[in-house]
């Protein structure tokens, strides 16, 4: 009598592992998509602070004021900071790019889903750099909220009255990032 040895055909192993491959790919799909979401958030929040430091910048090289505000239309101060910002010098300081102003610099709409928000002392939705690099009396804070309420992924990036900026930080290990009080970011 002849004797056979019993395995897996070709077939049979390659469906196993385009099974196993399968069953992987479904496991990993939702790490990798909050992954995308976390560089997206981070993402913009690098870009609007790169724009503040390049207003500080112009304004001091330039010697003028310079006002960074919302835009949905890359022309005017309107809309919401989601739909994009916009830098410009502003020779007479009334927040509007008009007359010898020169725009500097456009932000399209962000990708992130979720609320940008800005917060100064005055409560004006644009922010004026001296000539001097300081603020025009608006330190604040620019403030992200997921539309999923994962506070996780809220951040916030603080504008001193100098003019300069940093991001805020979980300081407490918690997973939130902290504001400039020390207390954790709130999204409303």
């Amino acid at each position: 009598m002849r004797s056979y040895i019993r395995g897996f055909t070709l077939i049979e192993l390659v469906l196993s592992l385009a099974i196993l491959a399968f069953l992987l790919v479904n496991l990993a799909a939702p790490l990798f998509s909050y992954r995308r979401t976390q560089m997206e958030v981070g993402n913009m929040m690098t870009e609007l602070q790169n724009s503040i430091a390049m207003a500080r910048f112009s304004a001091i090289s330039e010697n003028v004021m310079v006002t960074f505000c919302r835009s949905n239309d890359g022309q005017h101060c309107q809309g919401s900071w989601r739909d994009g910002n916009i830098l410009f010098t502003d020779i007479n300081a009334d927040h509007a790019l008009n007359g010898a102003d020169r725009l500097l610099f456009r932000n399209p709409a962000i990708k992130a889903t979720g609320a940008l928000s800005f917060n100064s002392f005055k409560n004006r939705q644009y922010l004026q750099l001296t000539p001097r690099g300081i603020t025009n009396f608006q330190n604040g804070n620019f403030t992200f909220c997921p539309r999923d309420g994962d506070m996780q992924l809220a951040r916030q990036l603080i504008v001193s009255f100098s003019g300069k900026t940093r991001m805020a930080r979980d300081e407490d290990g918690d997973g939130i990032v902290e504001n400039s009080q020390g207390k954790n970011v709130i999204c409303n």
